[in-house]
């Protein structure tokens, strides 16, 4: 154990944290968050348990670590939206959070089934939702300036109607996860909702 603590006290923070952070998910995508515990994750970092909590109070804390990570992911697709074209958009939308939802995998389905059951999870899943809805409806004032959706559609309202859609668009994907298919999934779903937005003459 001596050795291991002289160890860690010659590395530079930001590589224990980042060696905590990567044993960890490994571990998760491997096992499962639930019988993974920081004993495992600190023998396949190479770390003190105390350094372990020094960076993460808790097992959780690594997951929310993670789901600001994909957040983030999530967000950078949104930023490529253009309001010009916005079906096109939200179908490529779709298409780009598909291939992180693909490329984390089993991870991915771990940190959902977090956001579901655990109270922290679920506060924070509900305010990157909230702060989701606000961008759209960003895009929908953006669309509605460029004359393609009416100008008396209520841009927040108009919002939350997408981020269902979208919700209920990737809970079908997530039942079969087939490639390629939650932009047609989210797409009509998208083109319903704008057909009710055009513009009135």
């Amino acid at each position: 154990m001596t050795v291991v603590i002289k160890a860690n006290r010659s590395r530079p923070r930001a590589e224990l944290r980042d060696a905590i952070y990567q044993a960890a998910l490994m571990l998760f995508r491997e096992r499962g968050y639930a019988r993974t515990s920081v004993d495992d994750v600190v023998a396949a970092a190479g770390v003190a348990k105390g350094t372990f909590f020094n960076f993460y109070p808790t097992k959780l804390d690594v997951m929310k670590a993670y789901y600001a990570k994909v957040d983030l992911d999530v967000a950078h697709c949104r930023q490529q939206m253009n309001p010009g074209s916005p079906t096109a958009s939200l179908r490529a939308y779709a298409a780009a959070v598909e291939a992180i939802l693909l490329r984390e995998g089993r991870l991915m389905l771990e940190l959902l089934d977090l956001a579901i059951s655990d109270p922290a999870m679920r506060r924070i899943d509900d305010d990157s939702g909230a702060a989701d809805a606000d961008e759209f409806a960003i895009f929908l004032v953006q669309a509605a300036d460029l004359g393609l959706i009416d100008a008396a559609v209520d841009p927040v309202r108009a919002s939350a109607a997408l981020v269902d859609l979208w919700a209920g668009a990737v809970r079908a994907w997530l039942a079969q996860p087939v490639a390629g298919s939650l932009a047609d999934l989210f797409g009509w779903r998208v083109e319903l909702l704008f057909q009710g937005m055009e513009p009135r003459p």
